[in-house]
């Protein structure tokens, strides 16, 4: 029973960490019935990518807005022009680009939940009894970490930025879920879309 508290409480630490992110948005910025969003998650790992993409496009048609992956509709997004990409958009009717970028990943030690069985001795004279541990001790975990920027026509430079970070420990589609999850909740609430 123990560990699953312990479980359960790291897990809701992790979430809350992953979901208190900072986010900045452009002071002269206002939110337009956009066409559709493309997202482009510049990430080397062909399918962590895709993961990204594909999440955060869900997510954001499940809130209305429509939304494109980059990977499945441009075929090249490094060394594009802005007049070459805005070519692109409008020929896939794109008013507004949702770009993930990673700042690096590091390795770090991450302290695991100690488990412990009680173990006792007991006769005529007496009980003697111990806590043996069973599990715990330290792990090494990568973390990622990420920059958001939310582009639209009305502007050249980006209208609203977020820094994500988080641990790689349950694989690209969980990280690749939470980042998509953690972005799109904060861009709903920070107001970038008409309602």
């Amino acid at each position: 029973m123990k560990h699953i508290i312990v479980v359960f409480c790291s897990f809701i630490l992790l979430l809350q960490a992953a979901n208190a992110q900072s986010t900045w948005k452009a002071s002269d910025y206002k939110p337009e019935a956009y066409r559709k969003v493309m997202v482009l998650a510049k990430v080397t790992d062909v399918a962590a990518r895709q993961q990204l993409e594909d999440f955060t496009v869900k997510l954001l048609n499940d809130k209305g807005i429509v939304a494109i992956p980059a990977y499945r509709n441009v075929k090249k997004t490094d060394g594009v022009s802005r007049e070459e990409f805005l070519v692109i958009a409008d020929s896939l009717q794109v008013d507004a680009l949702l770009v993930y970028s990673v700042n690096g990943a590091e390795k770090q030690v991450e302290s695991t939940p100690t488990v412990s069985i009680g173990v006792g001795v007991g006769g005529y004279g007496g009980y003697a009894a111990t806590s043996v541990p069973i599990s715990g001790g330290t792990k090494m975990v990568t973390v990622v970490k990420l920059s958001v920027y939310f582009y639209n026509r009305a502007s050249t430079d980006e209208q609203w930025a977020q820094q994500l970070s988080g641990s790689l420990e349950g694989g690209t589609d969980k990280l690749a879920y939470t980042f998509a999850k953690t972005t799109v909740k904060a861009m709903i609430k920070d107001g970038l879309f008409v309602k």
